[in-house]
């Protein structure tokens, strides 16, 4: 809390400290082209950091700063790899903090506006498009993510177009004055952690329900492919007893013997993996699964088809 404080302290100090013109020194009119927008940024502090490669013909193009929220978190970004991005989900609603500070004249008015290189990609903004003469400071606004796949920015990335329409002349104490510096002036004045998307927040639930029915089917799958192996095994054990009866016991005891042990051990080997298995069990895993017990099942029912031929035909003296 004192920290915020301290802070605010320090950035109205430091809003303070710019120039704000009354008169249009250049007494043109209309809306500022590239010329002009540097004139005023470096006479006037209009924009700051200003940086010549952002400038175009008739507007300027802000960058993602050091603050952002998602989420209900309030979160840093740095100038390093790993600290750099944001990463925006489908649905999800983000606010970003410009880099830059704008300080604009009594007699000036912007309006921004999001790239649409970004609104291609589906991202929509939905902050107010002007911004009063006599402004200064950061400007901050949630972006949503209307896409169906993750969107990612980064720090110092072009995100906004920005352009300056002059007015008709300011009048001393006949004009409204915008406040200098006004009342919000840092990020955490905004209160950006309580904006949440409630359609990414329901679709989570949603989404959370499905993968949960999901795992709860692939434990019964699991389960029933150890009951199916256990039956496996039953029925072999029961035709090895069939078999074997009325032939020597020293003849035909270790054959079945050994392959009935066997299939048990398979069967309940893998009864346990795929118990054990199905704990961790995602929603992508369950369709891989399915399309595996197929194949399994396959491969048995042909196995037991021929070991069930095979037994016949030594009941009957064939083999």
């Amino acid at each position: 809390m004192n920290g915020n404080i301290n802070r605010k302290k320090q950035e109205k100090k430091e809003l303070s400290e710019y120039p704000c013109p009354e008169q249009n020194d250049l007494e043109t009119v209309g809306v500022l082209l590239s010329d002009e927008i540097e004139h005023y940024a470096k006479k006037y502090r209009m924009i700051e950091p200003f940086n010549h490669d952002n400038l175009r013909p008739a507007r300027y193009e802000l960058t993602v700063g050091t603050e952002y929220a998602i989420g209900g978190e309030t979160k840093k970004l740095y100038d390093e790899p790993g600290k750099n991005e944001i990463r925006i989900p489908s649905f999800e609603v983000v606010i970003i903090k410009t880099n830059e500070r704008i300080n604009l004249p009594r007699f000036i008015v912007a309006r921004w506006n999001i790239r649409v290189k970004w609104a291609y990609e589906g991202l929509l903004w939905v902050g107010g498009p002007q911004v009063d003469p006599g402004w200064v400071g950061h400007l901050s606004c949630p972006i949503y993510n209307l896409s169906d796949k993750e969107v990612t920015l980064r720090f110092g990335e072009q995100i906004a177009v920005m352009d300056f329409v002059k007015t008709t002349p300011f009048k001393k104490e006949k004009c409204l004055e915008f406040p200098r510096p006004p009342k919000r002036v840092i990020f955490d004045d905004y209160n950006p952690e309580k904006l949440k998307s409630a359609l990414y927040t329901e679709a989570r639930k949603r989404i959370d329900t499905i993968e949960d029915k999901v795992n709860r089917f692939g434990s019964r799958l699991d389960t029933s492919v150890g009951i199916i192996l256990l039956a496996i095994t039953v029925l072999v054990t029961a035709l090895a007893i069939f078999v074997s009866s009325g032939q020597e016991v020293s003849v035909t005891l270790p054959w079945w013997t050994y392959l009935s042990v066997g299939f048990s051990i398979i069967a309940v080997a893998i009864a346990i993996f795929t118990k054990t298995r199905s704990k961790d069990a995602l929603l992508g895993d369950v369709a891989g699964r399915i399309k595996t017990l197929e194949c399994f099942i396959k491969i048995i029912a042909i196995a037991i088809m021929a070991l069930i031929v095979t037994i016949i035909l030594i009941r009957l003296g064939k083999i």
